[in-house]
């Protein structure tokens, strides 16, 4: 793709709603007055272990040295989905289940003891690109709900993919488009000519 990495753009908007996403977490210690942050919790205080879900950039920004959440992995990357990617990855609608799948496991790699996680992505986006492959080859299927059907950067596959093949398409049956001659082959009929030739130009 001609899109570049919106990492480590500060001020990417994409990169802004992912971290957005809110993910389970659980307090490591007693936080007085903090009791807001968990709109079920009638007490003005979170006690040592309780449970929250908070946006992922709360979690991010937290003093590592001494933090105050501790962020759980959430059920679509738990052991029981992995079964289901497992089986058939193609089959699950990624785009209704998390709008940022793959970029949020991403971030939560990092507290992942097991690696489970990152290997997850892995197969799960390696078996989907290859459907995704055959999908972009045929970009006019009206009956292909994109947004529910791929996470953020599959769509962004997607697109890219169908433009790339219309582009080639096009090149094939020669519709708008101006193959010019390579420079090793001007060059190559330049010393081809003959001096007849060569003279006549000049005079």
């Amino acid at each position: 793709m001609n899109i570049p990495s919106y990492r480590p753009n500060y001020y990417s908007l994409d990169d802004i709603t992912v971290t957005q996403e809110r993910v389970p977490c659980r307090t490591t210690q007693d936080l007085y007055m903090m009791g807001f942050l968990d709109a079920s919790e009638k007490s003005t205080n979170l006690s040592n272990n309780h449970a929250l879900e908070l946006p992922l950039w709360a979690v991010l920004q937290q003093d590592e040295r001494n933090p105050h959440f501790e962020a759980q992995i959430p059920d679509i990357y738990s052991a029981a989905y992995k079964e289901i990617y497992k089986a058939d990855a193609n089959y699950v609608e990624l785009g209704a289940l998390c709008k940022f799948y793959f970029e949020l496991g991403i971030y939560l790699t990092r507290y992942d003891g097991t690696n489970s996680v990152s290997e997850m992505l892995h197969v799960t986006a390696q078996e989907r690109m290859k459907v995704l492959k055959d999908l972009c080859q045929n970009v006019g299927n009206e009956s292909l709900n994109v947004s529910s059907k791929f996470d953020f950067i599959e769509r962004l596959l997607f697109n890219e993919g169908g433009k790339t093949n219309k582009l080639f398409d096009d090149w094939l049956q020669e519709k708008q488009v101006h193959i010019k001659s390579t420079e090793i082959a001007v060059n190559l009929r330049k010393r081809k000519r003959s001096p007849d030739v060569e003279a006549q130009e000049e005079q």
